[in-house]
């Protein structure tokens, strides 16, 4: 599912230029007896990818995949020529090209690779490994509903978002750049084949408002699908 990796990728270049005055030296503090680890950003983006439960997704897709006729239906809609087209015209943007780049830098600097998006790629066997699969698939609705009760969306989405536990400077600016997509995301929905890709989705059964806010709560557009159980705030403060 391309949608799944997309989420993640992102990059720019960091630039250091020398100072035109002295260097202010900061005094010595005494050692107060603890060291804090330095920061991994290869490591920290590994440990949110692994929260992602991928064999149980796996699962749930083949089970529907092999089994609900509704299903394939939206599998072979996703895996059209418009939608692949829409896909590449996302992931062309500039601010999406940029992010690609920062995180690639970022992997690389950090002793990582790309690869580590390789644990979310998909493996679906052709044949019912449970003979009673054929009789727990309810069509597209069905897989939406179960679809959310093992996708961690908080979790993800704490382990991102600066708080007091989550205090990484490069996780917290990947969840700034994450957000800032939210006017790439509108931009590209409004064109006419977004229209249309969103259209033929809910034509087939998906609760495309649903899987909306979804996308939004997960990159902070939103705080839709928590209601009170978290702070709201204007995702605009995290651009700058």
């Amino acid at each position: 599912m391309r949608f799944i990796g997309c989420a993640f990728l992102a990059f720019t270049c960091l630039a250091a230029f020398p100072s035109a005055t002295p260097v202010l030296l900061a005094p010595i503090r005494p050692y107060n007896g603890t060291v804090t680890p330095p920061s991994n950003f290869a490591l920290e983006l590994r440990a949110v990818i692994r929260s992602v439960p991928k064999d149980k997704i796996e699962k749930l897709i083949q089970t529907y995949l092999l089994n609900d006729i509704e299903f394939q239906g939206l599998i072979r809609a996703v895996n059209s020529l418009p939608a692949y087209r829409l896909y590449r015209q996302f992931i062309n943007q500039p601010e999406v090209r940029q992010l690609q780049q920062w995180i690639t830098q970022q992997l690389i600097l950090s002793g990582g690779s790309p690869k580590i998006f390789e644990y979310l790629e998909l493996e679906i066997k052709i044949f019912n490994k449970y003979p009673y699969w054929s009789q727990i698939v309810n069509g597209i609705r069905g897989f939406q509903t179960e679809f959310v009760q093992i996708y961690p969306v908080q979790l993800i989405r704490t382990l991102l978002e600066p708080s007091a536990s989550q205090t990484s400077p490069l996780l917290s600016e990947l969840w700034r750049r994450l957000v800032a997509l939210r006017p790439v995301y509108e931009r590209v929905l409004a064109t006419p084949p977004g229209k249309v890709i969103a259209a033929e989705l809910q034509r087939l059964g998906v609760d495309v408002g649903g899987l909306d806010a979804l996308i939004r709560y997960q990159f902070g557009w939103s705080n839709v699908t928590v209601g009170n159980s978290f702070p709201n705030y204007d995702y605009a403060d995290y651009l700058y």
